[in-house]
């Protein structure tokens, strides 16, 4: 087995591996929305997707903060829980679902059609992944899965997709504070220097279990994207 990286080296392949396959600001769809190309319905059949596996996030951070052995760590989790189930911390006071259901609502959704909603067949594999990374999976691998392949995705590109929004579809500032909250909340969380992963991850085997990790969620992400769009 090959030696194990220095912590900048294992920073920069992380951060290598997420730029190459960045599905925020990187995805056909993305940029398709982002340019204002879709028409209402398709970006209500967008809204719909994206809302199932805003739900299901909250109880993925959860199950880190349960199954995390660090106790530093596991008290920055559970402010992460606090935040994305009350947005207390950020004055939001709003559950993050809740911020989303907002946008879907503003893009002609009803509150059941989101709630109601049935993930398609790319969804539900990220859904699933979100819970056997989680669950089945050491505290590290489900780290990088969520905090780095998830959440390091969403600095640079929520906040401008929030003005695009608002340009191409008329959304107000209100409609798209999920997508500026984020932009904001997720860079703590995520920021791969400081993370949590490059800090425990010190030996060739953990590290090799984190790429994998990382990769199969960035995937799904793609994935989840492409599914969207051949619906759409």
């Amino acid at each position: 087995m090959s030696e194990a990286l220095a912590p900048a080296d294992f920073i920069r392949d992380l951060e290598a591996r997420i730029e190459a396959r960045r599905t925020f600001g990187g995805h056909p769809l993305w940029h398709e929305i982002a340019d204002g190309k879709l028409g209402r319905d398709q970006l209500k059949t967008f809204a719909v997707q994206f809302f199932l596996q805003v739900r299901e996030f909250p109880r993925a951070v959860s199950a880190m903060h349960a199954n995390c052995p660090f106790p530093e760590e596991r008290r920055e989790l559970a402010e992460n829980v606090y935040e994305e189930e009350t947005g207390r911390i950020s004055g939001c006071n709003q559950p993050h679902p809740e911020l989303f259901i907002r946008f879907g609502e503003a893009a002609g959704l009803r509150r059941d059609e989101m709630v109601e909603g049935q993930p398609l067949p790319a969804t539900r594999a990220l859904i699933d992944w979100f819970e056997l990374s989680t669950k089945q999976r050491s505290f590290i691998e489900g780290a990088a899965a969520i905090n780095l392949a998830a959440e390091g995705q969403v600095p640079g590109a929520f906040g401008p997709m929030a003005r695009r929004l608002q340009e191409h579809y008329g959304f107000s500032k209100e409609a798209v504070e999920f997508w500026d909250l984020h932009e904001m909340a997720d860079a703590d969380h995520s920021d791969v220097g400081d993370n949590i992963v490059v800090r425990h991850a010190t030996d060739a085997a953990i590290q090799a279990r984190v790429r994998e990790a990382l990769q199969h969620s960035l995937d799904a992400w793609w994935h989840f994207f492409d599914g969207i769009r051949a619906a759409i």
